[in-house]
């Protein structure tokens, strides 16, 4: 057991216990209290993009075993209750089922990457072959031009190409819902094939990567949110005295932990968060 590295949940609890002055002194949290407070902790960790707390992952789904459908259903959804001879009214609407289940470790999605129409550059837009070897070699052994073909008209040639592929496989609008998993895709999800594949940004699971716990920013944020329940705690009792003339002092341990967290998350942009990024769900 490493109290100073830890390495697992029961090291994590000892080593804030240890920062807050056991065994000197008796931290007056339960340990209920301290899991909930390490999971508040991990969850600001995951969810507000640390650096360390998500990674980039690329998730391939098979349209025809998820849970995903390319059409809309009809069905009924009460009103409501109405007086007199409408009460039992019922209004026909359309829900939208293009929609996939992702797993609950799924924080964001950033990309969906689709299959492209063919061999060609472009999606299948130009003839195979017609890349930089192509233009370079010219066209039916024609030179493009009495120089030849140099860097800033291939870049030129694949920024243009770049165009024409956007304009005729544009990319797919979404929008991902943490809470409920579901990603939905608009418009018509017949050209999407039967493979997506989706670039996410995942949680990495402490119980698999254990070096997690012994996060600088985890283990400092996880030890203020101990030490204010640990000052909600007290200040229940407050002018309570103790044997030897000790008083409780729960407000002054509650207003340093409030100022401690204030602290964290103002740093937290600054010195830990990555920058935002306009398409996560």
């Amino acid at each position: 057991m490493s109290i100073s590295k830890p390495q697992n949940r029961a090291e994590f609890k000892q080593h804030i216990l240890t920062k807050l002055g056991a065994p000197v002194l008796e931290i007056n949290v339960s340990d209920e209290q301290m899991d909930i407070a390490i999971d508040d902790a991990f969850q600001f960790f995951n969810e507000r993009n640390h650096f360390n707390g998500v990674e980039r992952m690329y998730l391939t789904v098979d349209t025809s075993n998820a849970v995903f459908r390319s059409s809309f259903s009809s069905f009924k959804v009460n009103d409501v209750p109405q007086t007199g001879a409408n009460n039992n009214h019922r209004t026909r609407v359309r829900r939208q089922n293009n929609f996939i289940k992702l797993p609950d470790d799924v924080v964001g999605v950033t990309k969906i990457i689709r299959p492209r129409g063919g061999a060609g550059i472009g999606g299948g837009v130009l003839p195979p072959g017609f890349g930089y070897p192509g233009l370079l070699a010219g066209i039916n052994g024609q030179k493009c031009d009495n120089t030849g073909f140099g860097l800033a008209q291939y870049w030129v040639m694949q920024q243009y190409l770049a165009l024409i592929e956007f304009t005729i496989y544009p990319a797919k609008m979404y929008n991902f819902n943490q809470r409920t998993h579901r990603l939905f895709i608009d418009g018509n999800l017949n050209d999407v094939g039967r493979f997506l594949c989706l670039e996410t940004m995942i949680k990495p699971n402490p119980d698999i990567f254990p070096d997690l716990w012994n996060d600088m920013w985890l283990k400092e944020f996880a030890k203020a949110l101990i030490q204010a329940q640990w000052g909600r705690n007290l200040t229940k009792f407050t002018g309570v005295q103790l044997p030897g003339g000790i008083s409780l002092n729960g407000d002054r341990i509650l207003n340093d932990a409030q100022q401690e967290l204030e602290t964290i998350k103002q740093r937290f942009a600054m010195d830990w968060m990555d920058p935002p990024l306009d398409e996560v769900g």
